[in-house]
């Protein structure tokens, strides 16, 4: 009998990217695809196609894979099996073929089990750090451990506890969520809609073409969970040779008709909880799991209207328009708060909730907005066919349950549905913009400039900024109830609230209850980020804090190697704080905090209580290149994201944040950037922005076109320095030093000339100018091409955080040789490059290391566990041991070359051998064998020492061939090579 307490019913088909690894899956998807035969709608057809692979599918995971974990003991039996008849009397070359084979057979099995766990436990940040571990299957339990719904509580406040009552109250809340109530249909005039232009409507309406198609597919995540179909859009990406006629046609029937079928529409829901202890089914959101061939359509659809959204949508709106970002709001909001706050005017902050917001989208309001702004009757009529025929079912514990067809809403999940919200959001913004046409509202008024700012959006993240007149609030209050109305979005007053600034608590509780809302304290909490906060305030970083132990905690180190800790760390950790780094500036103890927690998460273990740091802090923190780990000091990661911010400042003139900044700093002299004086306020972020200034204008270079607006003497476009640097004599006597190229040289050759001086210049002066004159005799003027900025370090000459941060790391020490070549770039586990790093450092935990750090682990007397005779150190273990020695010489033999011992493992890890030739395959090889050999090395020292087990050289150079083998076999350089080809001839298998 099944135990299993997660299933509560069949659990729907689900393709297992690990399939796609079998040598012979591609031939077969391609007979099974081929072998269908049907007729019909293009997409009707293509989903019973899928259907017939997929019933193919099933009979041959039965027939080639059967269950993983009976071959895999099968084999570790026949394995276990072979070890003992070669203890007993040695394995003959028929067994050791046998056994060398059944090798292969769970290494091929153990990589399958790695990609089959990866795409269950979803975990992103982990690519390769520990293979198929003991992690992987935590993390995939763990989210089915959350998800698990053991009881619900109804609308009534019963507790249901059995699966038919649960099953049934789910059904009943999404039947309701999805009905739209009956009604008229209500459309708004008068507003301007800001249409999008006749070329772009017709834009979005051209025929698609396979380009297009295959562009959306490979930009799509190949492990995401699959929908209703069962399959990953990895099979797409794989076999898109095979399908890629069928889709076409799919494509040209959608553009023909604008009909989507029921099938290729449906949808899974899944339910992930929005806390811990979730108790009704409110407390879930629901996920949309669409079909793959949907998913593909919605993206190519999406990739168009993301080219023409910032045509139509309100500069207030930050989310999913090309060129805006999320910070954008929150640099803005924090900035005005902090300014009103200085100027003692008073001033309220309105942050609202709107309830069920995807859900409850009226699909007869969004083809109205859509009609308004200009977009065609046919991409209309595409629109209408992707929300309108979508029906769900819904995943109650792994089981698909009943089918609710939807009448309003919009699908979390699918590509298109964060775009037409937009629109259909962009509605408010343009309601509010005709109030203040009418004088009705205000909100806050900016700066020198006084810039209007009344509301900031980002989806359905809305916060408005007004004064404290309560005829003003009624207005917006009356705004919101006729937007909810007529689109759907209904404001959950309950969850909104309102904040005064330099407001009496009494006039504040006044307006909330006017509003229906609650009255709350600084700082809040805006898209994630604190909003009138203080930087500077060691509690303002809690957040930051209390996230990273969160996931410290939440990560087993029990299953975890040095390689994964290390990945999780590039990946997540120093991830983790980045989003209030680009913001703030950090301070120095709490920057110090962070770098503890990663650092002892680093060097952690389990059940040794502390565990040795074996590398410096600070040489970790250096790049892969100069002998780190590339995880980079937290404060130089903050200097680098606040400098993508004065890199945006002057490309981005008509945005809403440089408006504000323009209007509250005022301009630079150089006319490119802000000012960077900032005199007041530790609050606002753009004080912390500024203070970048000065390392990021040392790098910056002036592009010159026209010469309008780069100034001649003070700004870097011309040699290493500024041309007033480069002739002090003369920069101190001119007259005007802020002026620009243009009008020192004229538009056209030959130069104009234009240089005023306080007198008349002095021999050595005038010998100076000549020199300036001649140095620019190549130097040509643009009218037509306007000045530009260029990033020197990047070879795009755009500016990029890491290119900055690498320059802000390496000028804090003098850059060192480090064989980073042979260490991150062999084609090897991410694990096993790991302890390579530490070997190249020589901090793996040899004898003589030990003595300085434990010794009372020391091996005593300080002798070599191989060959029993010198003292442990890195340079012995790995190369000039007699057992270590005799390795490298049959691999050097092998490659027909001689060698003679360099002094440390340093110096061999750094020497370009080329011992199978120089082709990529070659290169490839040498690397996995070298690495592998020092593995094996390892692995064999700490056998003996701890296992007390023994291995002739014989058995080392077997393992090592295989081990060097199976990587190269993993590699991109040996795709399509059996494992047993590899094996058998090296010097072969390299030779172009």
């Amino acid at each position: 009998m099944d135990t299993n307490p997660f299933m509560w019913g069949p659990t729907p088909f689900r393709f297992e990217n690990m399939w796609l690894q079998h040598t012979k899956f591609k031939e077969n998807f391609r007979d099974w695809w081929s072998g269908f035969q049907g007729n019909g709608w293009e997409g009707h057809k293509f989903m019973r196609r899928l259907q017939y692979v997929k019933a193919k599918l099933k009979e041959w995971n039965k027939f080639s894979f059967g269950e993983l974990k009976e071959k895999k003991k099968s084999i570790l039996n026949d394995l276990a099996n072979f070890d003992a008849i070669e203890q007993e009397g040695g394995l003959n070359l028929d067994l050791l073929s046998q056994r060398a084979s059944r090798k292969g057979e769970l290494e091929e099995l153990i990589l399958r089990e790695e990609i089959h766990w990866r795409q269950k436990a979803k975990v992103k940040w982990v690519k390769e750090g520990d293979c198929n571990s003991k992690f992987y299957h935590k993390v995939a339990n763990g989210r089915r451990n959350r998800k698990y719904i053991k009881e619900l509580e109804n609308e009534r406040g019963l507790v249901l506890k059995n699966a038919e009552s649960i099953t049934e109250e789910i059904l009943h809340y999404f039947e309701k969520l999805y009905t739209n109530p009956t009604g008229e249909s209500w459309g708004v005039e008068g507003l301007d809609w800001s249409p999008i232009s006749e070329e772009s409507a017709l834009r979005l309406d051209s025929p698609f073409t396979e380009e297009e198609i295959s562009k959306a597919i490979f930009q799509l995540d190949r492990d995401k969970a699959p929908g209703p179909d069962g399959f990953t859009i990895a099979v797409f990406q794989e076999c898109w040779d095979v399908i890629k006629e069928e889709l076409v046609r799919v494509f040209a029937e959608f553009h023909r008709s604008g009909i989507i079928n029921q099938s290729t529409n449906a949808s899974f829901i899944v339910l992930i909880p929005k806390k811990s202890l979730s108790k009704r089914i409110s407390d879930f959101r629901p996920i949309s799991l669409i079909t793959s061939l949907y998913k593909i359509i919605a993206k190519v659809l999406s990739g168009r209207l993301r080219g023409v959204l910032h045509e139509t949508i309100h500069y207030s709106q930050g989310a999913f328009v090309q060129g805006r970002q999320i910070l954008d709001a929150v640099l803005i909001a924090n900035e005005i708060v902090d300014e009103r706050r200085r100027s003692g005017e008073e001033g309220v902050v309105f942050k609202i909730d709107f309830e069920k917001a995807y859900d409850h989208v009226k699909w007869d309001f969004l083809d109205h907005v859509l009609e308004k702004k200009g977009f065609s009757p046919r991409w209309r009529k595409w629109m209408s066919g992707c929300v309108s025929s979508v029906s769900y079912a819904i995943l109650v514990n792994g089981s698909a349950k009943g089918w609710v067809k939807a009448s309003r809403g919009l699908r979390q999940g699918d590509p298109l549905s964060p775009f037409l919200f937009t629109l259909v959001a962009d509605v408010l913004s343009r309601m509010l913009m005709r109030a203040e046409e009418r004088n009705l509202m205000e909100g806050f008024r900016v700066g020198r400039n006084r810039t209007r700012v009344s509301h900031l959006q980002f989806a359905d993240d809305t916060i408005f900024f007004s004064n404290s007149r309560e005829e003003e609030l009624q207005t917006l209050k009356s705004l919101l109830l006729v937007f909810g109305h007529i689109s759907g979005l209904k404001v959950n007053l309950n969850k909104s609230s309102i904040y005064g600034i330099n407001l009496d608590q009494v006039h504040l509780s006044r307006l909330a209850v006017m509003l229906d809302c609650k009255a709350s304290g600084w700082p809040i909490l805006y898209l994630g980020l604190p909003l009138g906060g203080n930087p500077k305030a060691c509690g303002f970083w809690d957040p930051v804090i209390e996230r990273i132990s969160s996931r410290l905690d939440g990560w087993q180190k029990a299953y975890l190697s040095f390689g994964g800790r290390i990945t999780l760390i590039q990946s997540c950790l120093t991830h983790l704080p980045s989003y209030f780094l680009s913001l703030f500036k950090i301070p120095a103890s709490v920057a110090a905090k962070i770098e503890k927690m990663q650092r002892d998460f680093l060097w952690s273990g389990v059940g040794e209580g502390k565990r040795d740091h074996l590398v410096r802090w600070d040489v970790v923190c250096k790049p892969k290149t100069i002998g780190g780990l590339g995880l980079g000091n937290i404060s130089w990661r903050n200097l680098a994201l606040l400098g993508k911010w004065l890199w945006r400042y002057p490309r981005e003139g008509s945005a809403l944040w440089h408006q504000v900044i323009l209007s509250i700093y005022g301009s630079h002299s150089n006319g490119w950037d802000a000012n960077t004086l900032v005199r007041w306020s530790h609050r606002c972020p753009w004080k912390a922005i500024a203070q970048v200034f000065q390392g990021f204008s040392l790098i910056t270079r002036y592009v010159v076109g026209n010469g309008d607006r780069i100034r001649f003497w003070e700004d870097l476009w011309r040699g290493d320095q500024p041309l007033g640097t480069q002739y002090p004599r003369l920069f101190r006597v001119v007259v005007d030093k802020n002026i620009s190229i243009s009008s020192v040289l004229g538009p056209s050759r030959p130069f104009s000339w234009n240089l005023n001086f306080r007198r008349n210049l002095s021999d050595s002066e005038i010998e100076d100018l000549e020199g300036l004159m001649r140095s620019l005799d190549d130097l040509y003027l643009s009218p037509s091409v306007p000045d530009a900025r260029l990033w020197p370090l990047s070879s795009s000459g755009l500016f990029s955080v890491k290119s900055f941060f690498l320059a802000l790391s390496q000028s804090s020490g003098s850059p060192q040789n480090f064989p980073s070549k042979f260490v991150w770039k062999s084609q090897v586990p991410f694990k096993v490059k790991s302890f390579v790093w530490l070997v190249a450092h020589k901090k793996v935990n040899t004898n003589d290391m030990l003595q300085v750090r434990r010794p009372y682990k020391a091996l005593s007397p300080d002798i070599c566990i191989l060959c029993m005779k010198h003292g442990e150190s890195a340079d012995h273990l790995f190369l000039h041991c007699p057992l270590t020695i005799g390795l490298w010489h049959r691999l050097f033999q092998l490659a027909k070359m001689d060698w003679v011992p360099p002094r440390s493992i340093y110096d061999m890890m750094s020497i370009n051998f080329k011992g199978f030739g120089n082709s990529k395959r070659g290169i490839v090889l040498w690397q996995a064998a070298s690495i592998a050999l020092i593995r094996v090395v390892w692995w064999e020292r700490n056998a003996r020492i701890f296992e007390d087990k023994e291995r002739n050289s014989e058995f080392l150079w077997d393992s090592i061939v295989f081990l060097a083998s199976l990587w190269a076999f993993c590699s991109k350089a040996f795709k399509g090579t059996p494992l047993n080809v590899i094996q058998l001839d090296w010097i072969a298998v390299c030779t172009p």
